[in-house]
């Protein structure tokens, strides 16, 4: 059996995020560990999960017009984060290590791209995704020094009640059913 940096899911597959068989790349799995997977590096006052934040920006997405798939591609954006973990903004934008795990981050997109037929390069996620970032800092962390990466960016009037896990879950699972049976 091959050895290498395989992590085994909650279902009981197995992945090398360096390395993806699109075939082990399951949604249930993702769903969970996003569930479970908390922002901000777990720097937050409360636990707030990379879940509930991909909701988030689906639903954003779709009320600022986007088509269903562009918000498939917002729930979806954060779906690496689930076999490497999230790494913080700016230590992936702004350092040598950043720099490595974005390397691998962006392979292990591509195939969950091709697996669940996502759309690439949809220019609002970004616009949201920054938006929601500035919303979930003021919310759950606090904002006592300055952010270069959100510069001009303003925070939505938007109120954040965390989910649990379980909660967060089944809130993904729930979109992604939604949206696949719209697709």
């Amino acid at each position: 059996m091959e050895t290498g940096p395989f992590l085994q899911t909650v279902s009981g597959r197995r992945v090398n995020p360096f390395d993806p068989d699109p075939s082990q790349i399951d949604i249930g799995d993702i769903a969970r560990a996003l569930g479970n997977l908390c922002r901000f590096g777990g720097h937050s006052r409360v636990f707030y999960s990379v879940a509930q934040h991909s909701v988030i920006v689906s639903e954003l997405v779709e009320q600022r017009g986007g088509d269903v798939e562009d918000v498939f591609a917002a729930l979806m954006h954060d779906a690496a984060e689930a076999y490497l973990g999230d790494m913080p903004h700016p230590i992936k934008h702004r350092s040598p290590l950043g720099a490595a795990f974005k390397a691998a981050e962006d392979q292990l997109e591509a195939v969950i791209r091709e697996r669940f037929g996502i759309k690439a390069d949809v220019p609002e996620i970004k616009r949201v995704d920054r938006a929601l970032l500035a919303t979930e800092r003021r919310a759950l962390s606090g904002e006592n020094w300055h952010w270069p990466e959100l510069d001009g960016v303003v925070p939505l009037d938007l109120e954040l009640t965390a989910w649990a896990p379980d909660e967060a879950q089944g809130a993904f699972m729930e979109r992604y059913a939604e949206l696949e049976a719209r697709r």
